[in-house]
């Protein structure tokens, strides 16, 4: 999940079809996360989406219980064609039990967040500081691994 390991903002939206809205039109960025609140809790809708990729072309709808983040649902929004077809994915997931499948979302500045990252030297996958790997001008699951960081200092 490319979203944990980077820095988002906060953009609130009324409900889930201005966040279909925003994604469809492509106002919404890769470091956004759209978030809005209603009677079955308070909803972020984040990028998922490799550096390669489009913004939003994959989506991960995350649920806030308790100050804590679970994703519920992961969407591939690009296969969609309309807004209302994605805001009605949004919708139908909103009322699903959510998934207990813990996650975290960084807004502002990162600080002792650890997430998985992939090399951009070698390609291999490791955990680390995101806050440390910012440095390297990480982004989307990108940063450098130790093995590599000689070549970067």
């Amino acid at each position: 999940m490319f979203y944990e390991a980077i820095q988002h903002k906060t953009v609130p939206v009324a409900d889930a079809t201005e966040a279909a809205t925003k994604i469809k039109e492509g106002k919404a960025l890769s470091y956004q996360a759209l978030t809005w609140q209603n009677a079955n809790g308070k909803f972020y809708v984040v990028s998922d989406s490799h550096i390669d990729d489009s913004a939003f072309a994959e989506t991960a709808l995350l649920q806030e219980i308790d100050s804590e983040f679970f994703q519920i649902e992961s969407i591939t929004a690009a296969w969609i064609k309309s807004v209302k077809e994605l805001a009605d994915c949004f919708s139908k997931t909103e009322t699903d039990p959510p998934v207990k499948r813990k996650t975290q979302l960084i807004v502002g500045k990162p600080t002792n967040q650890i997430a998985w990252f992939e090399c951009g030297c070698c390609g291999t996958g490791f955990k680390a500081n995101v806050a440390a790997q910012l440095e390297f001008g990480q982004d989307a699951g990108y940063g450098i691994c130790p093995d590599c960081e000689k070549y970067y200092k």
